[in-house]
């Protein structure tokens, strides 16, 4: 019978013994290909130009509070507000102060076409909302 050869890979670096002192070599970088234009791919990109197709308003309040803050809304989205809170509007800088919860609120606004597309916040919370125009 013929022995087996066992396929063992060998180390291609030689052994050190350990009185030799090891140096690290100077190492030239292999320099990259540069690719041709003729392997560059390049993928064309519509671009969406979708400023202006939708409005954002704020609602800031407190989940514990019975009033809110609203900011950015239009004046015929005020007038509908005014009409379902007859007395509860009170103007505040940049805005409009109304009593009623800020999920209340929000649930009114989803009834005009608007939703809540992020939070901040924790005593005192903001909703950014979006209505598509």
């Amino acid at each position: 019978m013929e022995s087996e050869q066992t396929n063992i890979p060998t180390n291609p670096l030689p052994e050190i013994s350990s009185s030799v002192s090891v140096t690290n070599p100077v190492v030239t970088p292999v320099p990259t290909p540069v690719a041709s234009t003729a392997s560059v791919v390049t993928i064309p990109v519509p671009v969406v130009h979708n400023e202006g197709t939708y409005v954002y308003i704020t609602i800031k309040g407190s989940l514990h509070d019975r009033s809110c803050q609203i900011f950015g809304l239009n004046d015929t989205e005020l007038q509908a507000l005014s009409k379902r809170y007859e007395n509860s509007i009170k103007p505040v800088v940049n805005g409009v102060m109304i009593a009623t919860s800020p999920m209340h609120m929000m649930n009114t606004l989803a009834q005009l076409g608007y939703k809540v597309i992020c939070s901040s916040g924790e005593a005192e919370i903001c909703w950014t909302m979006q209505r598509e125009i």
